[in-house]
């Protein structure tokens, strides 16, 4: 009996050190991150206030971290209401950063950003680059959200397509891939606190942009592991309280009460996704990017050549 049970708490460890390795082998594939440079940085959040730049504004900074290289940069501002285009190039030599406000640049627009390396015309590899948006929104929430970074893996330089235009490849082989599936990690119920997701599928043309209808799909767990499923669809940018999303079925007050907390699965099908949110409630107020769960296999950004 004795050497029986030996065995089954052999085996068991066994199999439960397998699964570890397989979790681990996993999540090992989920390499996005805003905590590291890279050589393309989306920021997720961008917005200023036309009238009053004391009422709402954002800071937007970016640090080249090479010692020894300068860096050529190309941003793209894409408008979260008309996904239109603004973009300009700016030069960092080593160690240097930069800050501007939006207000300045892009006033009275809300979107999200994309930043990417270039040798001057073509996209490069230049893993060097981080960032941070500090916002403050019109009703007076702030934050301080990282750029996410995504590494370019491939050294070699891309050329022009026919028309004109460069491919930026999220495949795992030239550039890393990008999320299909985000998490907002916890939020404290929605009758004590007011949480806002930003959430946006990143447009395919940084030449004109792209009005593209994207379908997200959401699974709302309460902290019993209760679900609530819902959908809804993106085009362009999309801000909302999550008492806006979940509206259906008693809404998200009913399945997270007062003094609970609960977390949200949210995924796209062929399409990447991107996210954060901000959050204020009667102690408490941030934000923080949304962190990626599953990646899409491949997906392309066509920018101009410059």
């Amino acid at each position: 009996m004795t050497e029986q049970i030996i065995r089954r708490l052999i085996q068991t460890t066994l199999a439960i050190a397998a699964l570890v390795l397989f979790n681990v082998a996993a999540l090992a594939q989920i390499n996005f991150s805003d905590v590291r440079p890279g050589s393309v940085l989306f920021f997720n959040r961008y917005t200023s206030n036309a009238n009053n730049t004391a009422l709402g504004d954002t800071q937007i900074n970016i640090t080249n971290v090479n010692p020894t290289e300068s860096a050529s940069i190309q941003l793209f501002f894409v408008d979260g209401s008309t996904c239109s285009i603004a973009d300009f190039g700016l030069s960092l030599t080593p160690n240097q950063t930069m800050s501007f406000l939006t207000s300045e640049v892009d006033p009275g627009i809300q979107g999200y950003i994309v930043a990417v390396a270039t040798d001057g015309s073509a996209p490069t590899q230049f893993n060097s680059l981080i960032g941070t948006a500090f916002i403050r929104e019109n009703d007076g929430r702030q934050a301080f959200l990282q750029a996410i970074s995504v590494l370019r893996l491939s050294s070699e330089t891309n050329n022009p397509g026919d028309d004109g235009s460069f491919r930026l490849r999220f495949n795992g082989a030239e550039y890393e891939r990008l999320p299909s599936t985000l998490a907002v990690t916890s939020f404290n119920s929605e009758m004590t606190d007011s949480n806002t997701l930003i959430i946006y599928s990143p447009t395919r043309d940084l030449f004109f942009g792209s009005t593209d209808a994207v379908n997200i799909f959401v699974l709302l767990f309460d902290d019993m592991e209760n679900s609530l499923s819902s959908s809804f669809t993106v085009r362009c940018y999309r801000t909302d309280t999550l008492t806006t999303l979940f509206n259906r079925q008693g809404g998200i007050n009913r399945h997270v009460p007062l003094g609970k907390t609960g977390w949200i699965k949210l995924s796209a099908s062929g399409r990447p996704i991107l996210g954060s949110v901000i959050s204020r409630g009667p102690v408490f107020m941030g934000g923080y990017n949304l962190p990626a769960v599953a990646l899409l296999s491949s997906y392309e950004i066509s920018i101009p050549v410059f």
